[in-house]
């Protein structure tokens, strides 16, 4: 699962070796940064999550258990939380509401050459999805948005909201199955 230099890595952090913090730092902060711009859309908000992000793994690497999985999903799923409550807390304190259309969409994408076609294929699953599935993933994972939140959004029953994720996630989950089986 994590590589044997991310686990020593890992383990100097727990040490709290500044220079662990530094490489990690090196070998993830584009990815982080790359998620970061993409849920929030915003290049100096998605600074300051990635920053953040960084400080959480320093401040609690014991909460990352090897056998969970990979570091980088647990690394993006901090950066993915951090952004969301970013998105919360400026729609509270603005009084903003969601928009929602193609533009809007975030760009999934890694600036790591050796992921790159993965992040592409994610993007072009995504693209493939029918609107109404894709709207309800992006409201529920890029906006953080509650099922609840996403039926009032869209003036939906909750039902149906349910449903277009579940299908929609369906239909991701077998596409990148596929892709790994090719």
């Amino acid at each position: 699962m994590t590589t044997s230099s991310e686990q020593d890595l890992i383990e100097r952090l727990r040490q709290q070796d500044t220079h662990a913090l530094s490489e990690l730092y090196d070998l993830f902060s584009s990815r982080v940064y790359s998620l970061a711009v993409a849920i929030l859309g915003d290049t100096m908000a998605a600074q300051e999550v990635t920053q953040d992000t960084f400080m959480k793994v320093w401040k609690n690497p014991h909460l990352y258990h090897r056998d969970e999985g990979r570091f980088a999903g647990w690394l993006l799923t901090i950066t993915r939380r951090l952004a969301i409550d970013h998105i919360r807390h400026e729609n509270r304190r603005s009084g903003k509401s969601f928009s929602l259309d193609d533009e809007n969409l975030p760009e999934l994408r890694d600036p790591w050459q050796d992921e790159q076609a993965r992040w592409r294929d994610l993007k072009h699953m995504m693209d493939e999805l029918p609107l109404e599935q894709r709207e309800v993933i992006v409201l529920a994972y890029y906006r953080g948005m509650s099922q609840s939140d996403i039926a009032l959004y869209l003036d939906t029953p909750l039902g149906t909201v349910k449903t277009r994720l579940r299908l929609g996630m369906e239909k991701l989950r077998a596409a990148f199955v596929e892709t790994r089986n090719i």
